[in-house]
């Protein structure tokens, strides 16, 4: 086979092979992923969570900022506060999940707020604080509690110490 034949054969190779790679992709993309039912033996789902990000409005209160679980800024004196949490999509079939967040101080700490179950692949956008805060620095935990979905027996779980920031 002369030089030209083999350029011409590799390059038809290597595009065929690109397809059947997109090909396979796609496929596995269009795979209907089954979505636990909103009650199953019990759990009752947060009734907030959703797959859609809110579009963002004029006149509502900034959003929370989360930075890698370290720090978290809200506005002062608001109950209602914008924030993303979720249940990563790869837990289909394994766990929900619960998002509790504390103040922490010297007595004691006090919940803000806590979610219900939270199903693989689910967000939630806006939380409903105990109260609001005046401005200052706080220091919080969040502490994200996975469930095991066959028994709803709890796991192991994340707790992070963040910098809340109130302004």
């Amino acid at each position: 086979m002369d030089k030209k034949k083999r350029v011409l054969f590799t390059a038809a190779a290597i595009l065929l092979g690109a397809l059947l790679l997109f090909d396979l992709i796609m496929l596995f993309w269009a795979v209907d992923i089954k979505e636990p039912p909103k009650t199953t033996g019990g759990v009752v789902f947060d009734p907030n969570s959703s797959d859609e990000r809110p579009s963002e409005k004029p006149g509502v209160a900034p959003g929370v900022t989360v930075s890698g679980f370290s720090a978290l800024t809200i506005p002062a004196n608001i109950e209602t506060i914008a924030i993303d949490l979720y249940n990563p999509i790869e837990n289909n079939g394994l766990y929900y999940m619960t998002f509790t967040f504390s103040l922490l101080g010297d007595e004691g700490s006090e919940v803000l707020f806590q979610t219900g179950y939270l199903a693989p692949g689910k967000h939630i956008y806006q939380v409903t604080l105990a109260h609001g805060l005046p401005e200052g620095e706080y220091k919080a935990q969040l502490l994200v509690q996975p469930y095991r979905m066959s028994d709803l027996s709890p796991t192991n779980n994340v707790s992070a110490i963040v910098a809340l920031t109130v302004k």
